[in-house]
């Protein structure tokens, strides 16, 4: 008799254990989470906002609209005032709840990738600096690949935030890959404008601000190809840039 009593309240203890220790485990919550929830959200901001500027931009410059192009370079205000903003959310965490781990890693890539994300801003203003010089003659633009160019750099900037959300290590590899072909449409655009320069020399003032155009979606592409790096570094804490000095160490 005394077996059959102490059997089954033996079970019950065993059985209840584990959800106890799963409900203590659900009810952790560090206030170092909701500045890290703030900081990811700030990136993502970021992101969306470079990503309409470089859009508008493009738009301004393939239809020739000035005004436009206006309102994109009046913006970069909004981009710059994001950066400080963001820098500011990464002190408050390192002075107040230093970070390590992956947590570290976090705030470095939003180190870095705020800066990226703020050139690609700079890169999308100049951008629409060239429209005025180049309105008038659009048979120049017509001898690029520079829509294509754009559309290239925007998708990898788009690739970029989803590999970001959802840590897909993946996706984030695929956008190096990418990288390259951005760099060959710039070597087509180059070769193309040098051409039409030397047939058509009357039009070497918008050739010129065309190559300037060509180089800063370039500039673009690797800024976006430096963000994929990051999200690798976040998700896998592995450095991969520079992998020959990194061989040349081992």
């Amino acid at each position: 008799m005394r077996n059959e009593t102490l059997a089954p309240a033996f079970c019950l203890t065993f059985r209840t254990f584990p959800l106890r220790i799963s409900h203590f485990a659900m009810s952790i919550h560090r206030p170092l989470d909701e500045e890290l929830k703030v900081l990811r959200e700030l990136v993502l901001e970021m992101s969306y906002l470079v990503d309409e500027q470089l859009a508008e931009a493009m738009n301004a410059l393939t239809k020739g609209d000035v005004e436009l192009a206006q309102r994109v370079r009046h913006r970069d205000d909004e981009i710059d005032a994001l950066e400080m903003k963001l820098d500011r959310q990464c002190e408050r965490i390192l002075a107040l709840h230093h970070p390590v781990a992956s947590d570290l890693r976090l705030i470095i890539l939003a180190v870095k990738v705020n800066t990226d994300l703020e050139r690609i801003g700079d890169h999308s203003k100049n951008l629409a600096k060239n429209v005025a010089h180049v309105k008038d003659m659009p048979d120049v633009l017509k001898a690029t690949r520079l829509p294509e160019m754009a559309d290239a750099a925007r998708a990898m900037l788009r690739e970029a935030q989803d590999a970001f959300s959802t840590e897909d290590r993946v996706r984030a590899r695929e956008i190096l890959a990418r990288d390259r072909q951005v760099d060959r449409l710039h070597k087509e655009n180059f070769a193309a404008l040098v051409k039409y320069g030397q047939e058509h020399p009357e039009c070497m003032t918008p050739v010129a601000h065309l190559i300037t155009a060509s180089k800063g979606l370039e500039r673009i592409s690797d800024h976006v190809k430096n963000i994929a790096e990051s999200i690798i570094f976040l998700i896998e804490g592995l450095d991969i840039r520079h992998k020959r000095l990194a061989r040349h160490d081992d």
